[in-house]
């Protein structure tokens, strides 16, 4: 693409080949000429990448037993009415402010069945726990009086035989605490999830499924939120340039609905292999401080890095001879003259009016070379020439 731009603006120019001029130098007086000294200098080069802003999480609000919605969240309206809650507005996860609510009274009941079922089972847990202790008692004095045979063995197998049943019925009774100990935790846990309570501190509504009076199922979604404390934003990048990101990595984002409004990403997320359709890689930008920004709007992410290079000025490039070729002039002193020489040189790569020298063999400049930016149209190699200060304009560099 850049090259294409820097034949394009040569032939806007409508400059004869070098080849096409004079082939000697005719005896003339030297013509004045502005040069610019080439320097290694940074370049900013910026790159922008397209991406559509994603809220941080989105999550189904969905209640975790069936029942009938009895009440919706009530919120005070601007002209001081007060509605159920519907899209747009924010929810908190505060205990005493469900976003809905269902009859709980068959949960009620349910749970206080289970409570006086525990209770019982308990009770009798006690019961069996007195009769065991007398049952131990008895066993261990007859132990011993069997032990100094003043007791008959019969009487001595009854015994243990009374302490073995007490101690299976108190397991048995241990059991059944324990399963209505489990049955009054479900009862519970059914009558507390009647409310529905965001999981998050803070959130938007953005879809709203259910009214009130309605009958829903276990899991039936009954309300989206957003949580757009933070914003997301995700595109891709080719490999010639996934190695400028690292995560945490701070960029620039701007976003076309809101010109000048000040944005700061961070890179939260690098896929680590390609895209098998795209040959890209997902990089995810976190943007703490969304401020205006909403799901769905179109940002770009400005990711820029300062370069070092020589830069051509516009003017003093030349076609050359070979279809393609491209020259400039620069200055040499030659037995006390200032003489022009043709060198031949590639460039890549427009930098506002100047163009990026490729440093190499193709190239027959180099930094510091004296390079001639104003009167190259009128020179031909080994012309004669005098050197003029050159214009700030040119030589300055590239903000």
């Amino acid at each position: 693409m850049h090259r294409y731009c820097i034949f394009v603006f040569i032939g806007w120019m409508c400059l004869p080949a070098v080849g096409c001029r004079r082939s000697r130098v005719e005896d003339s007086p030297p013509i004045a000429v502005q040069t610019v000294a080439l320097a290694r200098e940074p370049v900013s080069s910026e790159v922008h990448y397209g991406a559509t802003v994603r809220e941080h999480q989105r999550i189904q609000l969905s209640f975790k037993v069936p029942g009938t919605v009895e009440s919706l969240l009530q919120v005070l309206r601007s002209d001081g009415r007060v509605t159920d809650v519907h899209e747009g507005d924010i929810v908190t996860n505060d205990p005493s402010r469900p976003v809905a609510e269902l009859d709980d009274s068959d949960y009620r009941r349910r749970m206080t069945g289970a409570q006086d079922q525990l209770a019982r089972a308990e009770a009798k847990q006690r019961a069996t726990e007195a009769t065991v202790t007398a049952v131990r008692a008895t066993y261990e004095r007859i132990k011993a009086m069997h032990d100094r045979g003043s007791v008959s063995q019969q009487m001595y197998d009854d015994t243990l035989a009374k302490r073995d049943a007490a101690n299976a019925e108190l397991d048995a009774v241990a059991r059944e605490v324990g399963a209505a100990g489990v049955a009054f935790q479900q009862a519970e846990d059914d009558w507390k999830h009647c409310k529905l309570i965001p999981p998050i501190p803070k959130a938007v509504v953005s879809r709203k499924y259910t009214e009130r009076g309605e009958r829903v199922q276990a899991g039936q979604p009954v309300f989206e939120i957003m949580d757009l404390s933070t914003m997301r934003a995700a595109f891709g990048v080719p490999d010639t340039r996934i190695d400028e990101f690292r995560l945490g990595q701070t960029v620039s984002v701007s976003a076309d609905a809101f010109r000048g409004l000040p944005l700061v990403g961070r890179v939260t997320k690098i896929l680590p292999a390609a895209d098998l359709r795209t040959r890209t890689f997902e990089v995810e930008v976190t943007i703490d401080e969304p401020k205006e920004l909403r799901p769905g709007m179109v940002v770009s992410i400005v990711v820029g890095r300062p370069h070092q290079m020589v830069l051509v000025p516009m003017t003093a490039v030349q076609r050359g001879d070979k279809p393609g070729e491209l020259v400039v002039f620069v200055v040499t002193d030659e037995k006390g003259k200032q003489v022009a020489r043709r060198r031949r040189v590639q460039l890549d790569g427009i930098y506002d009016n100047r163009i990026r020298l490729i440093e190499g063999p193709g190239s027959e400049i180099r930094k510091g070379d004296p390079v001639v930016v104003s009167g190259a149209f009128r020179l031909v190699d080994g012309q004669e020439v005098r050197v003029l200060d050159a214009p700030k304009s040119v030589t300055g560099a590239i903000p």
